[in-house]
């Protein structure tokens, strides 16, 4: 027997939650807010120095957010900001010798662990889930488009 598909949608959800969860702790056991732990994550994967805009646009933070990490992680020695060159404003973010070491110890084996954990997966359920997922967030986008455009349609015709 099919299970509801509100069923099947709570448990997603609650596994999605779980993933968070699982990325939210470790953060907080090495040191760190969420978004400090994602702008170091993104900085060593990127593997190369990257913007505040850059930041914002992979991980879909608000400019504020990433700015007040930036701060936080400035302050503590981790990382330090240069203009990109050819520009009069734009800066990037490059880890400093401090940030180097503790990317080494704490985020590199996170992302080792990730890795391992995908690589466990057969490779058809690798693309399977990251197909999947996207097509999921592309369906799920579209319907919460379709209920904006209803309550604009709805509060401008009263």
């Amino acid at each position: 027997m099919e299970q509801p598909i509100v069923f099947v949608l709570y448990n997603f959800n609650q596994a999605h939650k779980k993933m968070n969860v699982l990325y939210h702790d470790y953060a907080k056991t090495i040191g760190l807010s969420d978004a400090a732990f994602w702008l170091l994550y993104s900085v060593y994967e990127h593997g190369k120095p990257c913007t505040q805009k850059d930041l914002c646009q992979a991980w879909f933070y608000a400019p504020q957010t990433i700015n007040s990490a930036i701060k936080a992680m400035e302050e503590q020695g981790y990382i330090t900001l240069e203009l990109v060159p050819q520009s009069q404003k734009n800066k990037q973010i490059l880890f400093t010798e401090k940030g180097k070491a503790f990317v080494k110890e704490k985020i590199a084996p996170l992302v080792l662990a990730e890795e391992r954990s995908f690589e466990r997966l057969e490779k058809q359920e690798r693309e399977q889930l990251l197909a999947i997922t996207q097509k999921h967030i592309g369906l799920l986008e579209e319907e919460i488009n379709r209920i904006e455009q209803m309550s604009s349609e709805d509060g401008s015709s009263q």
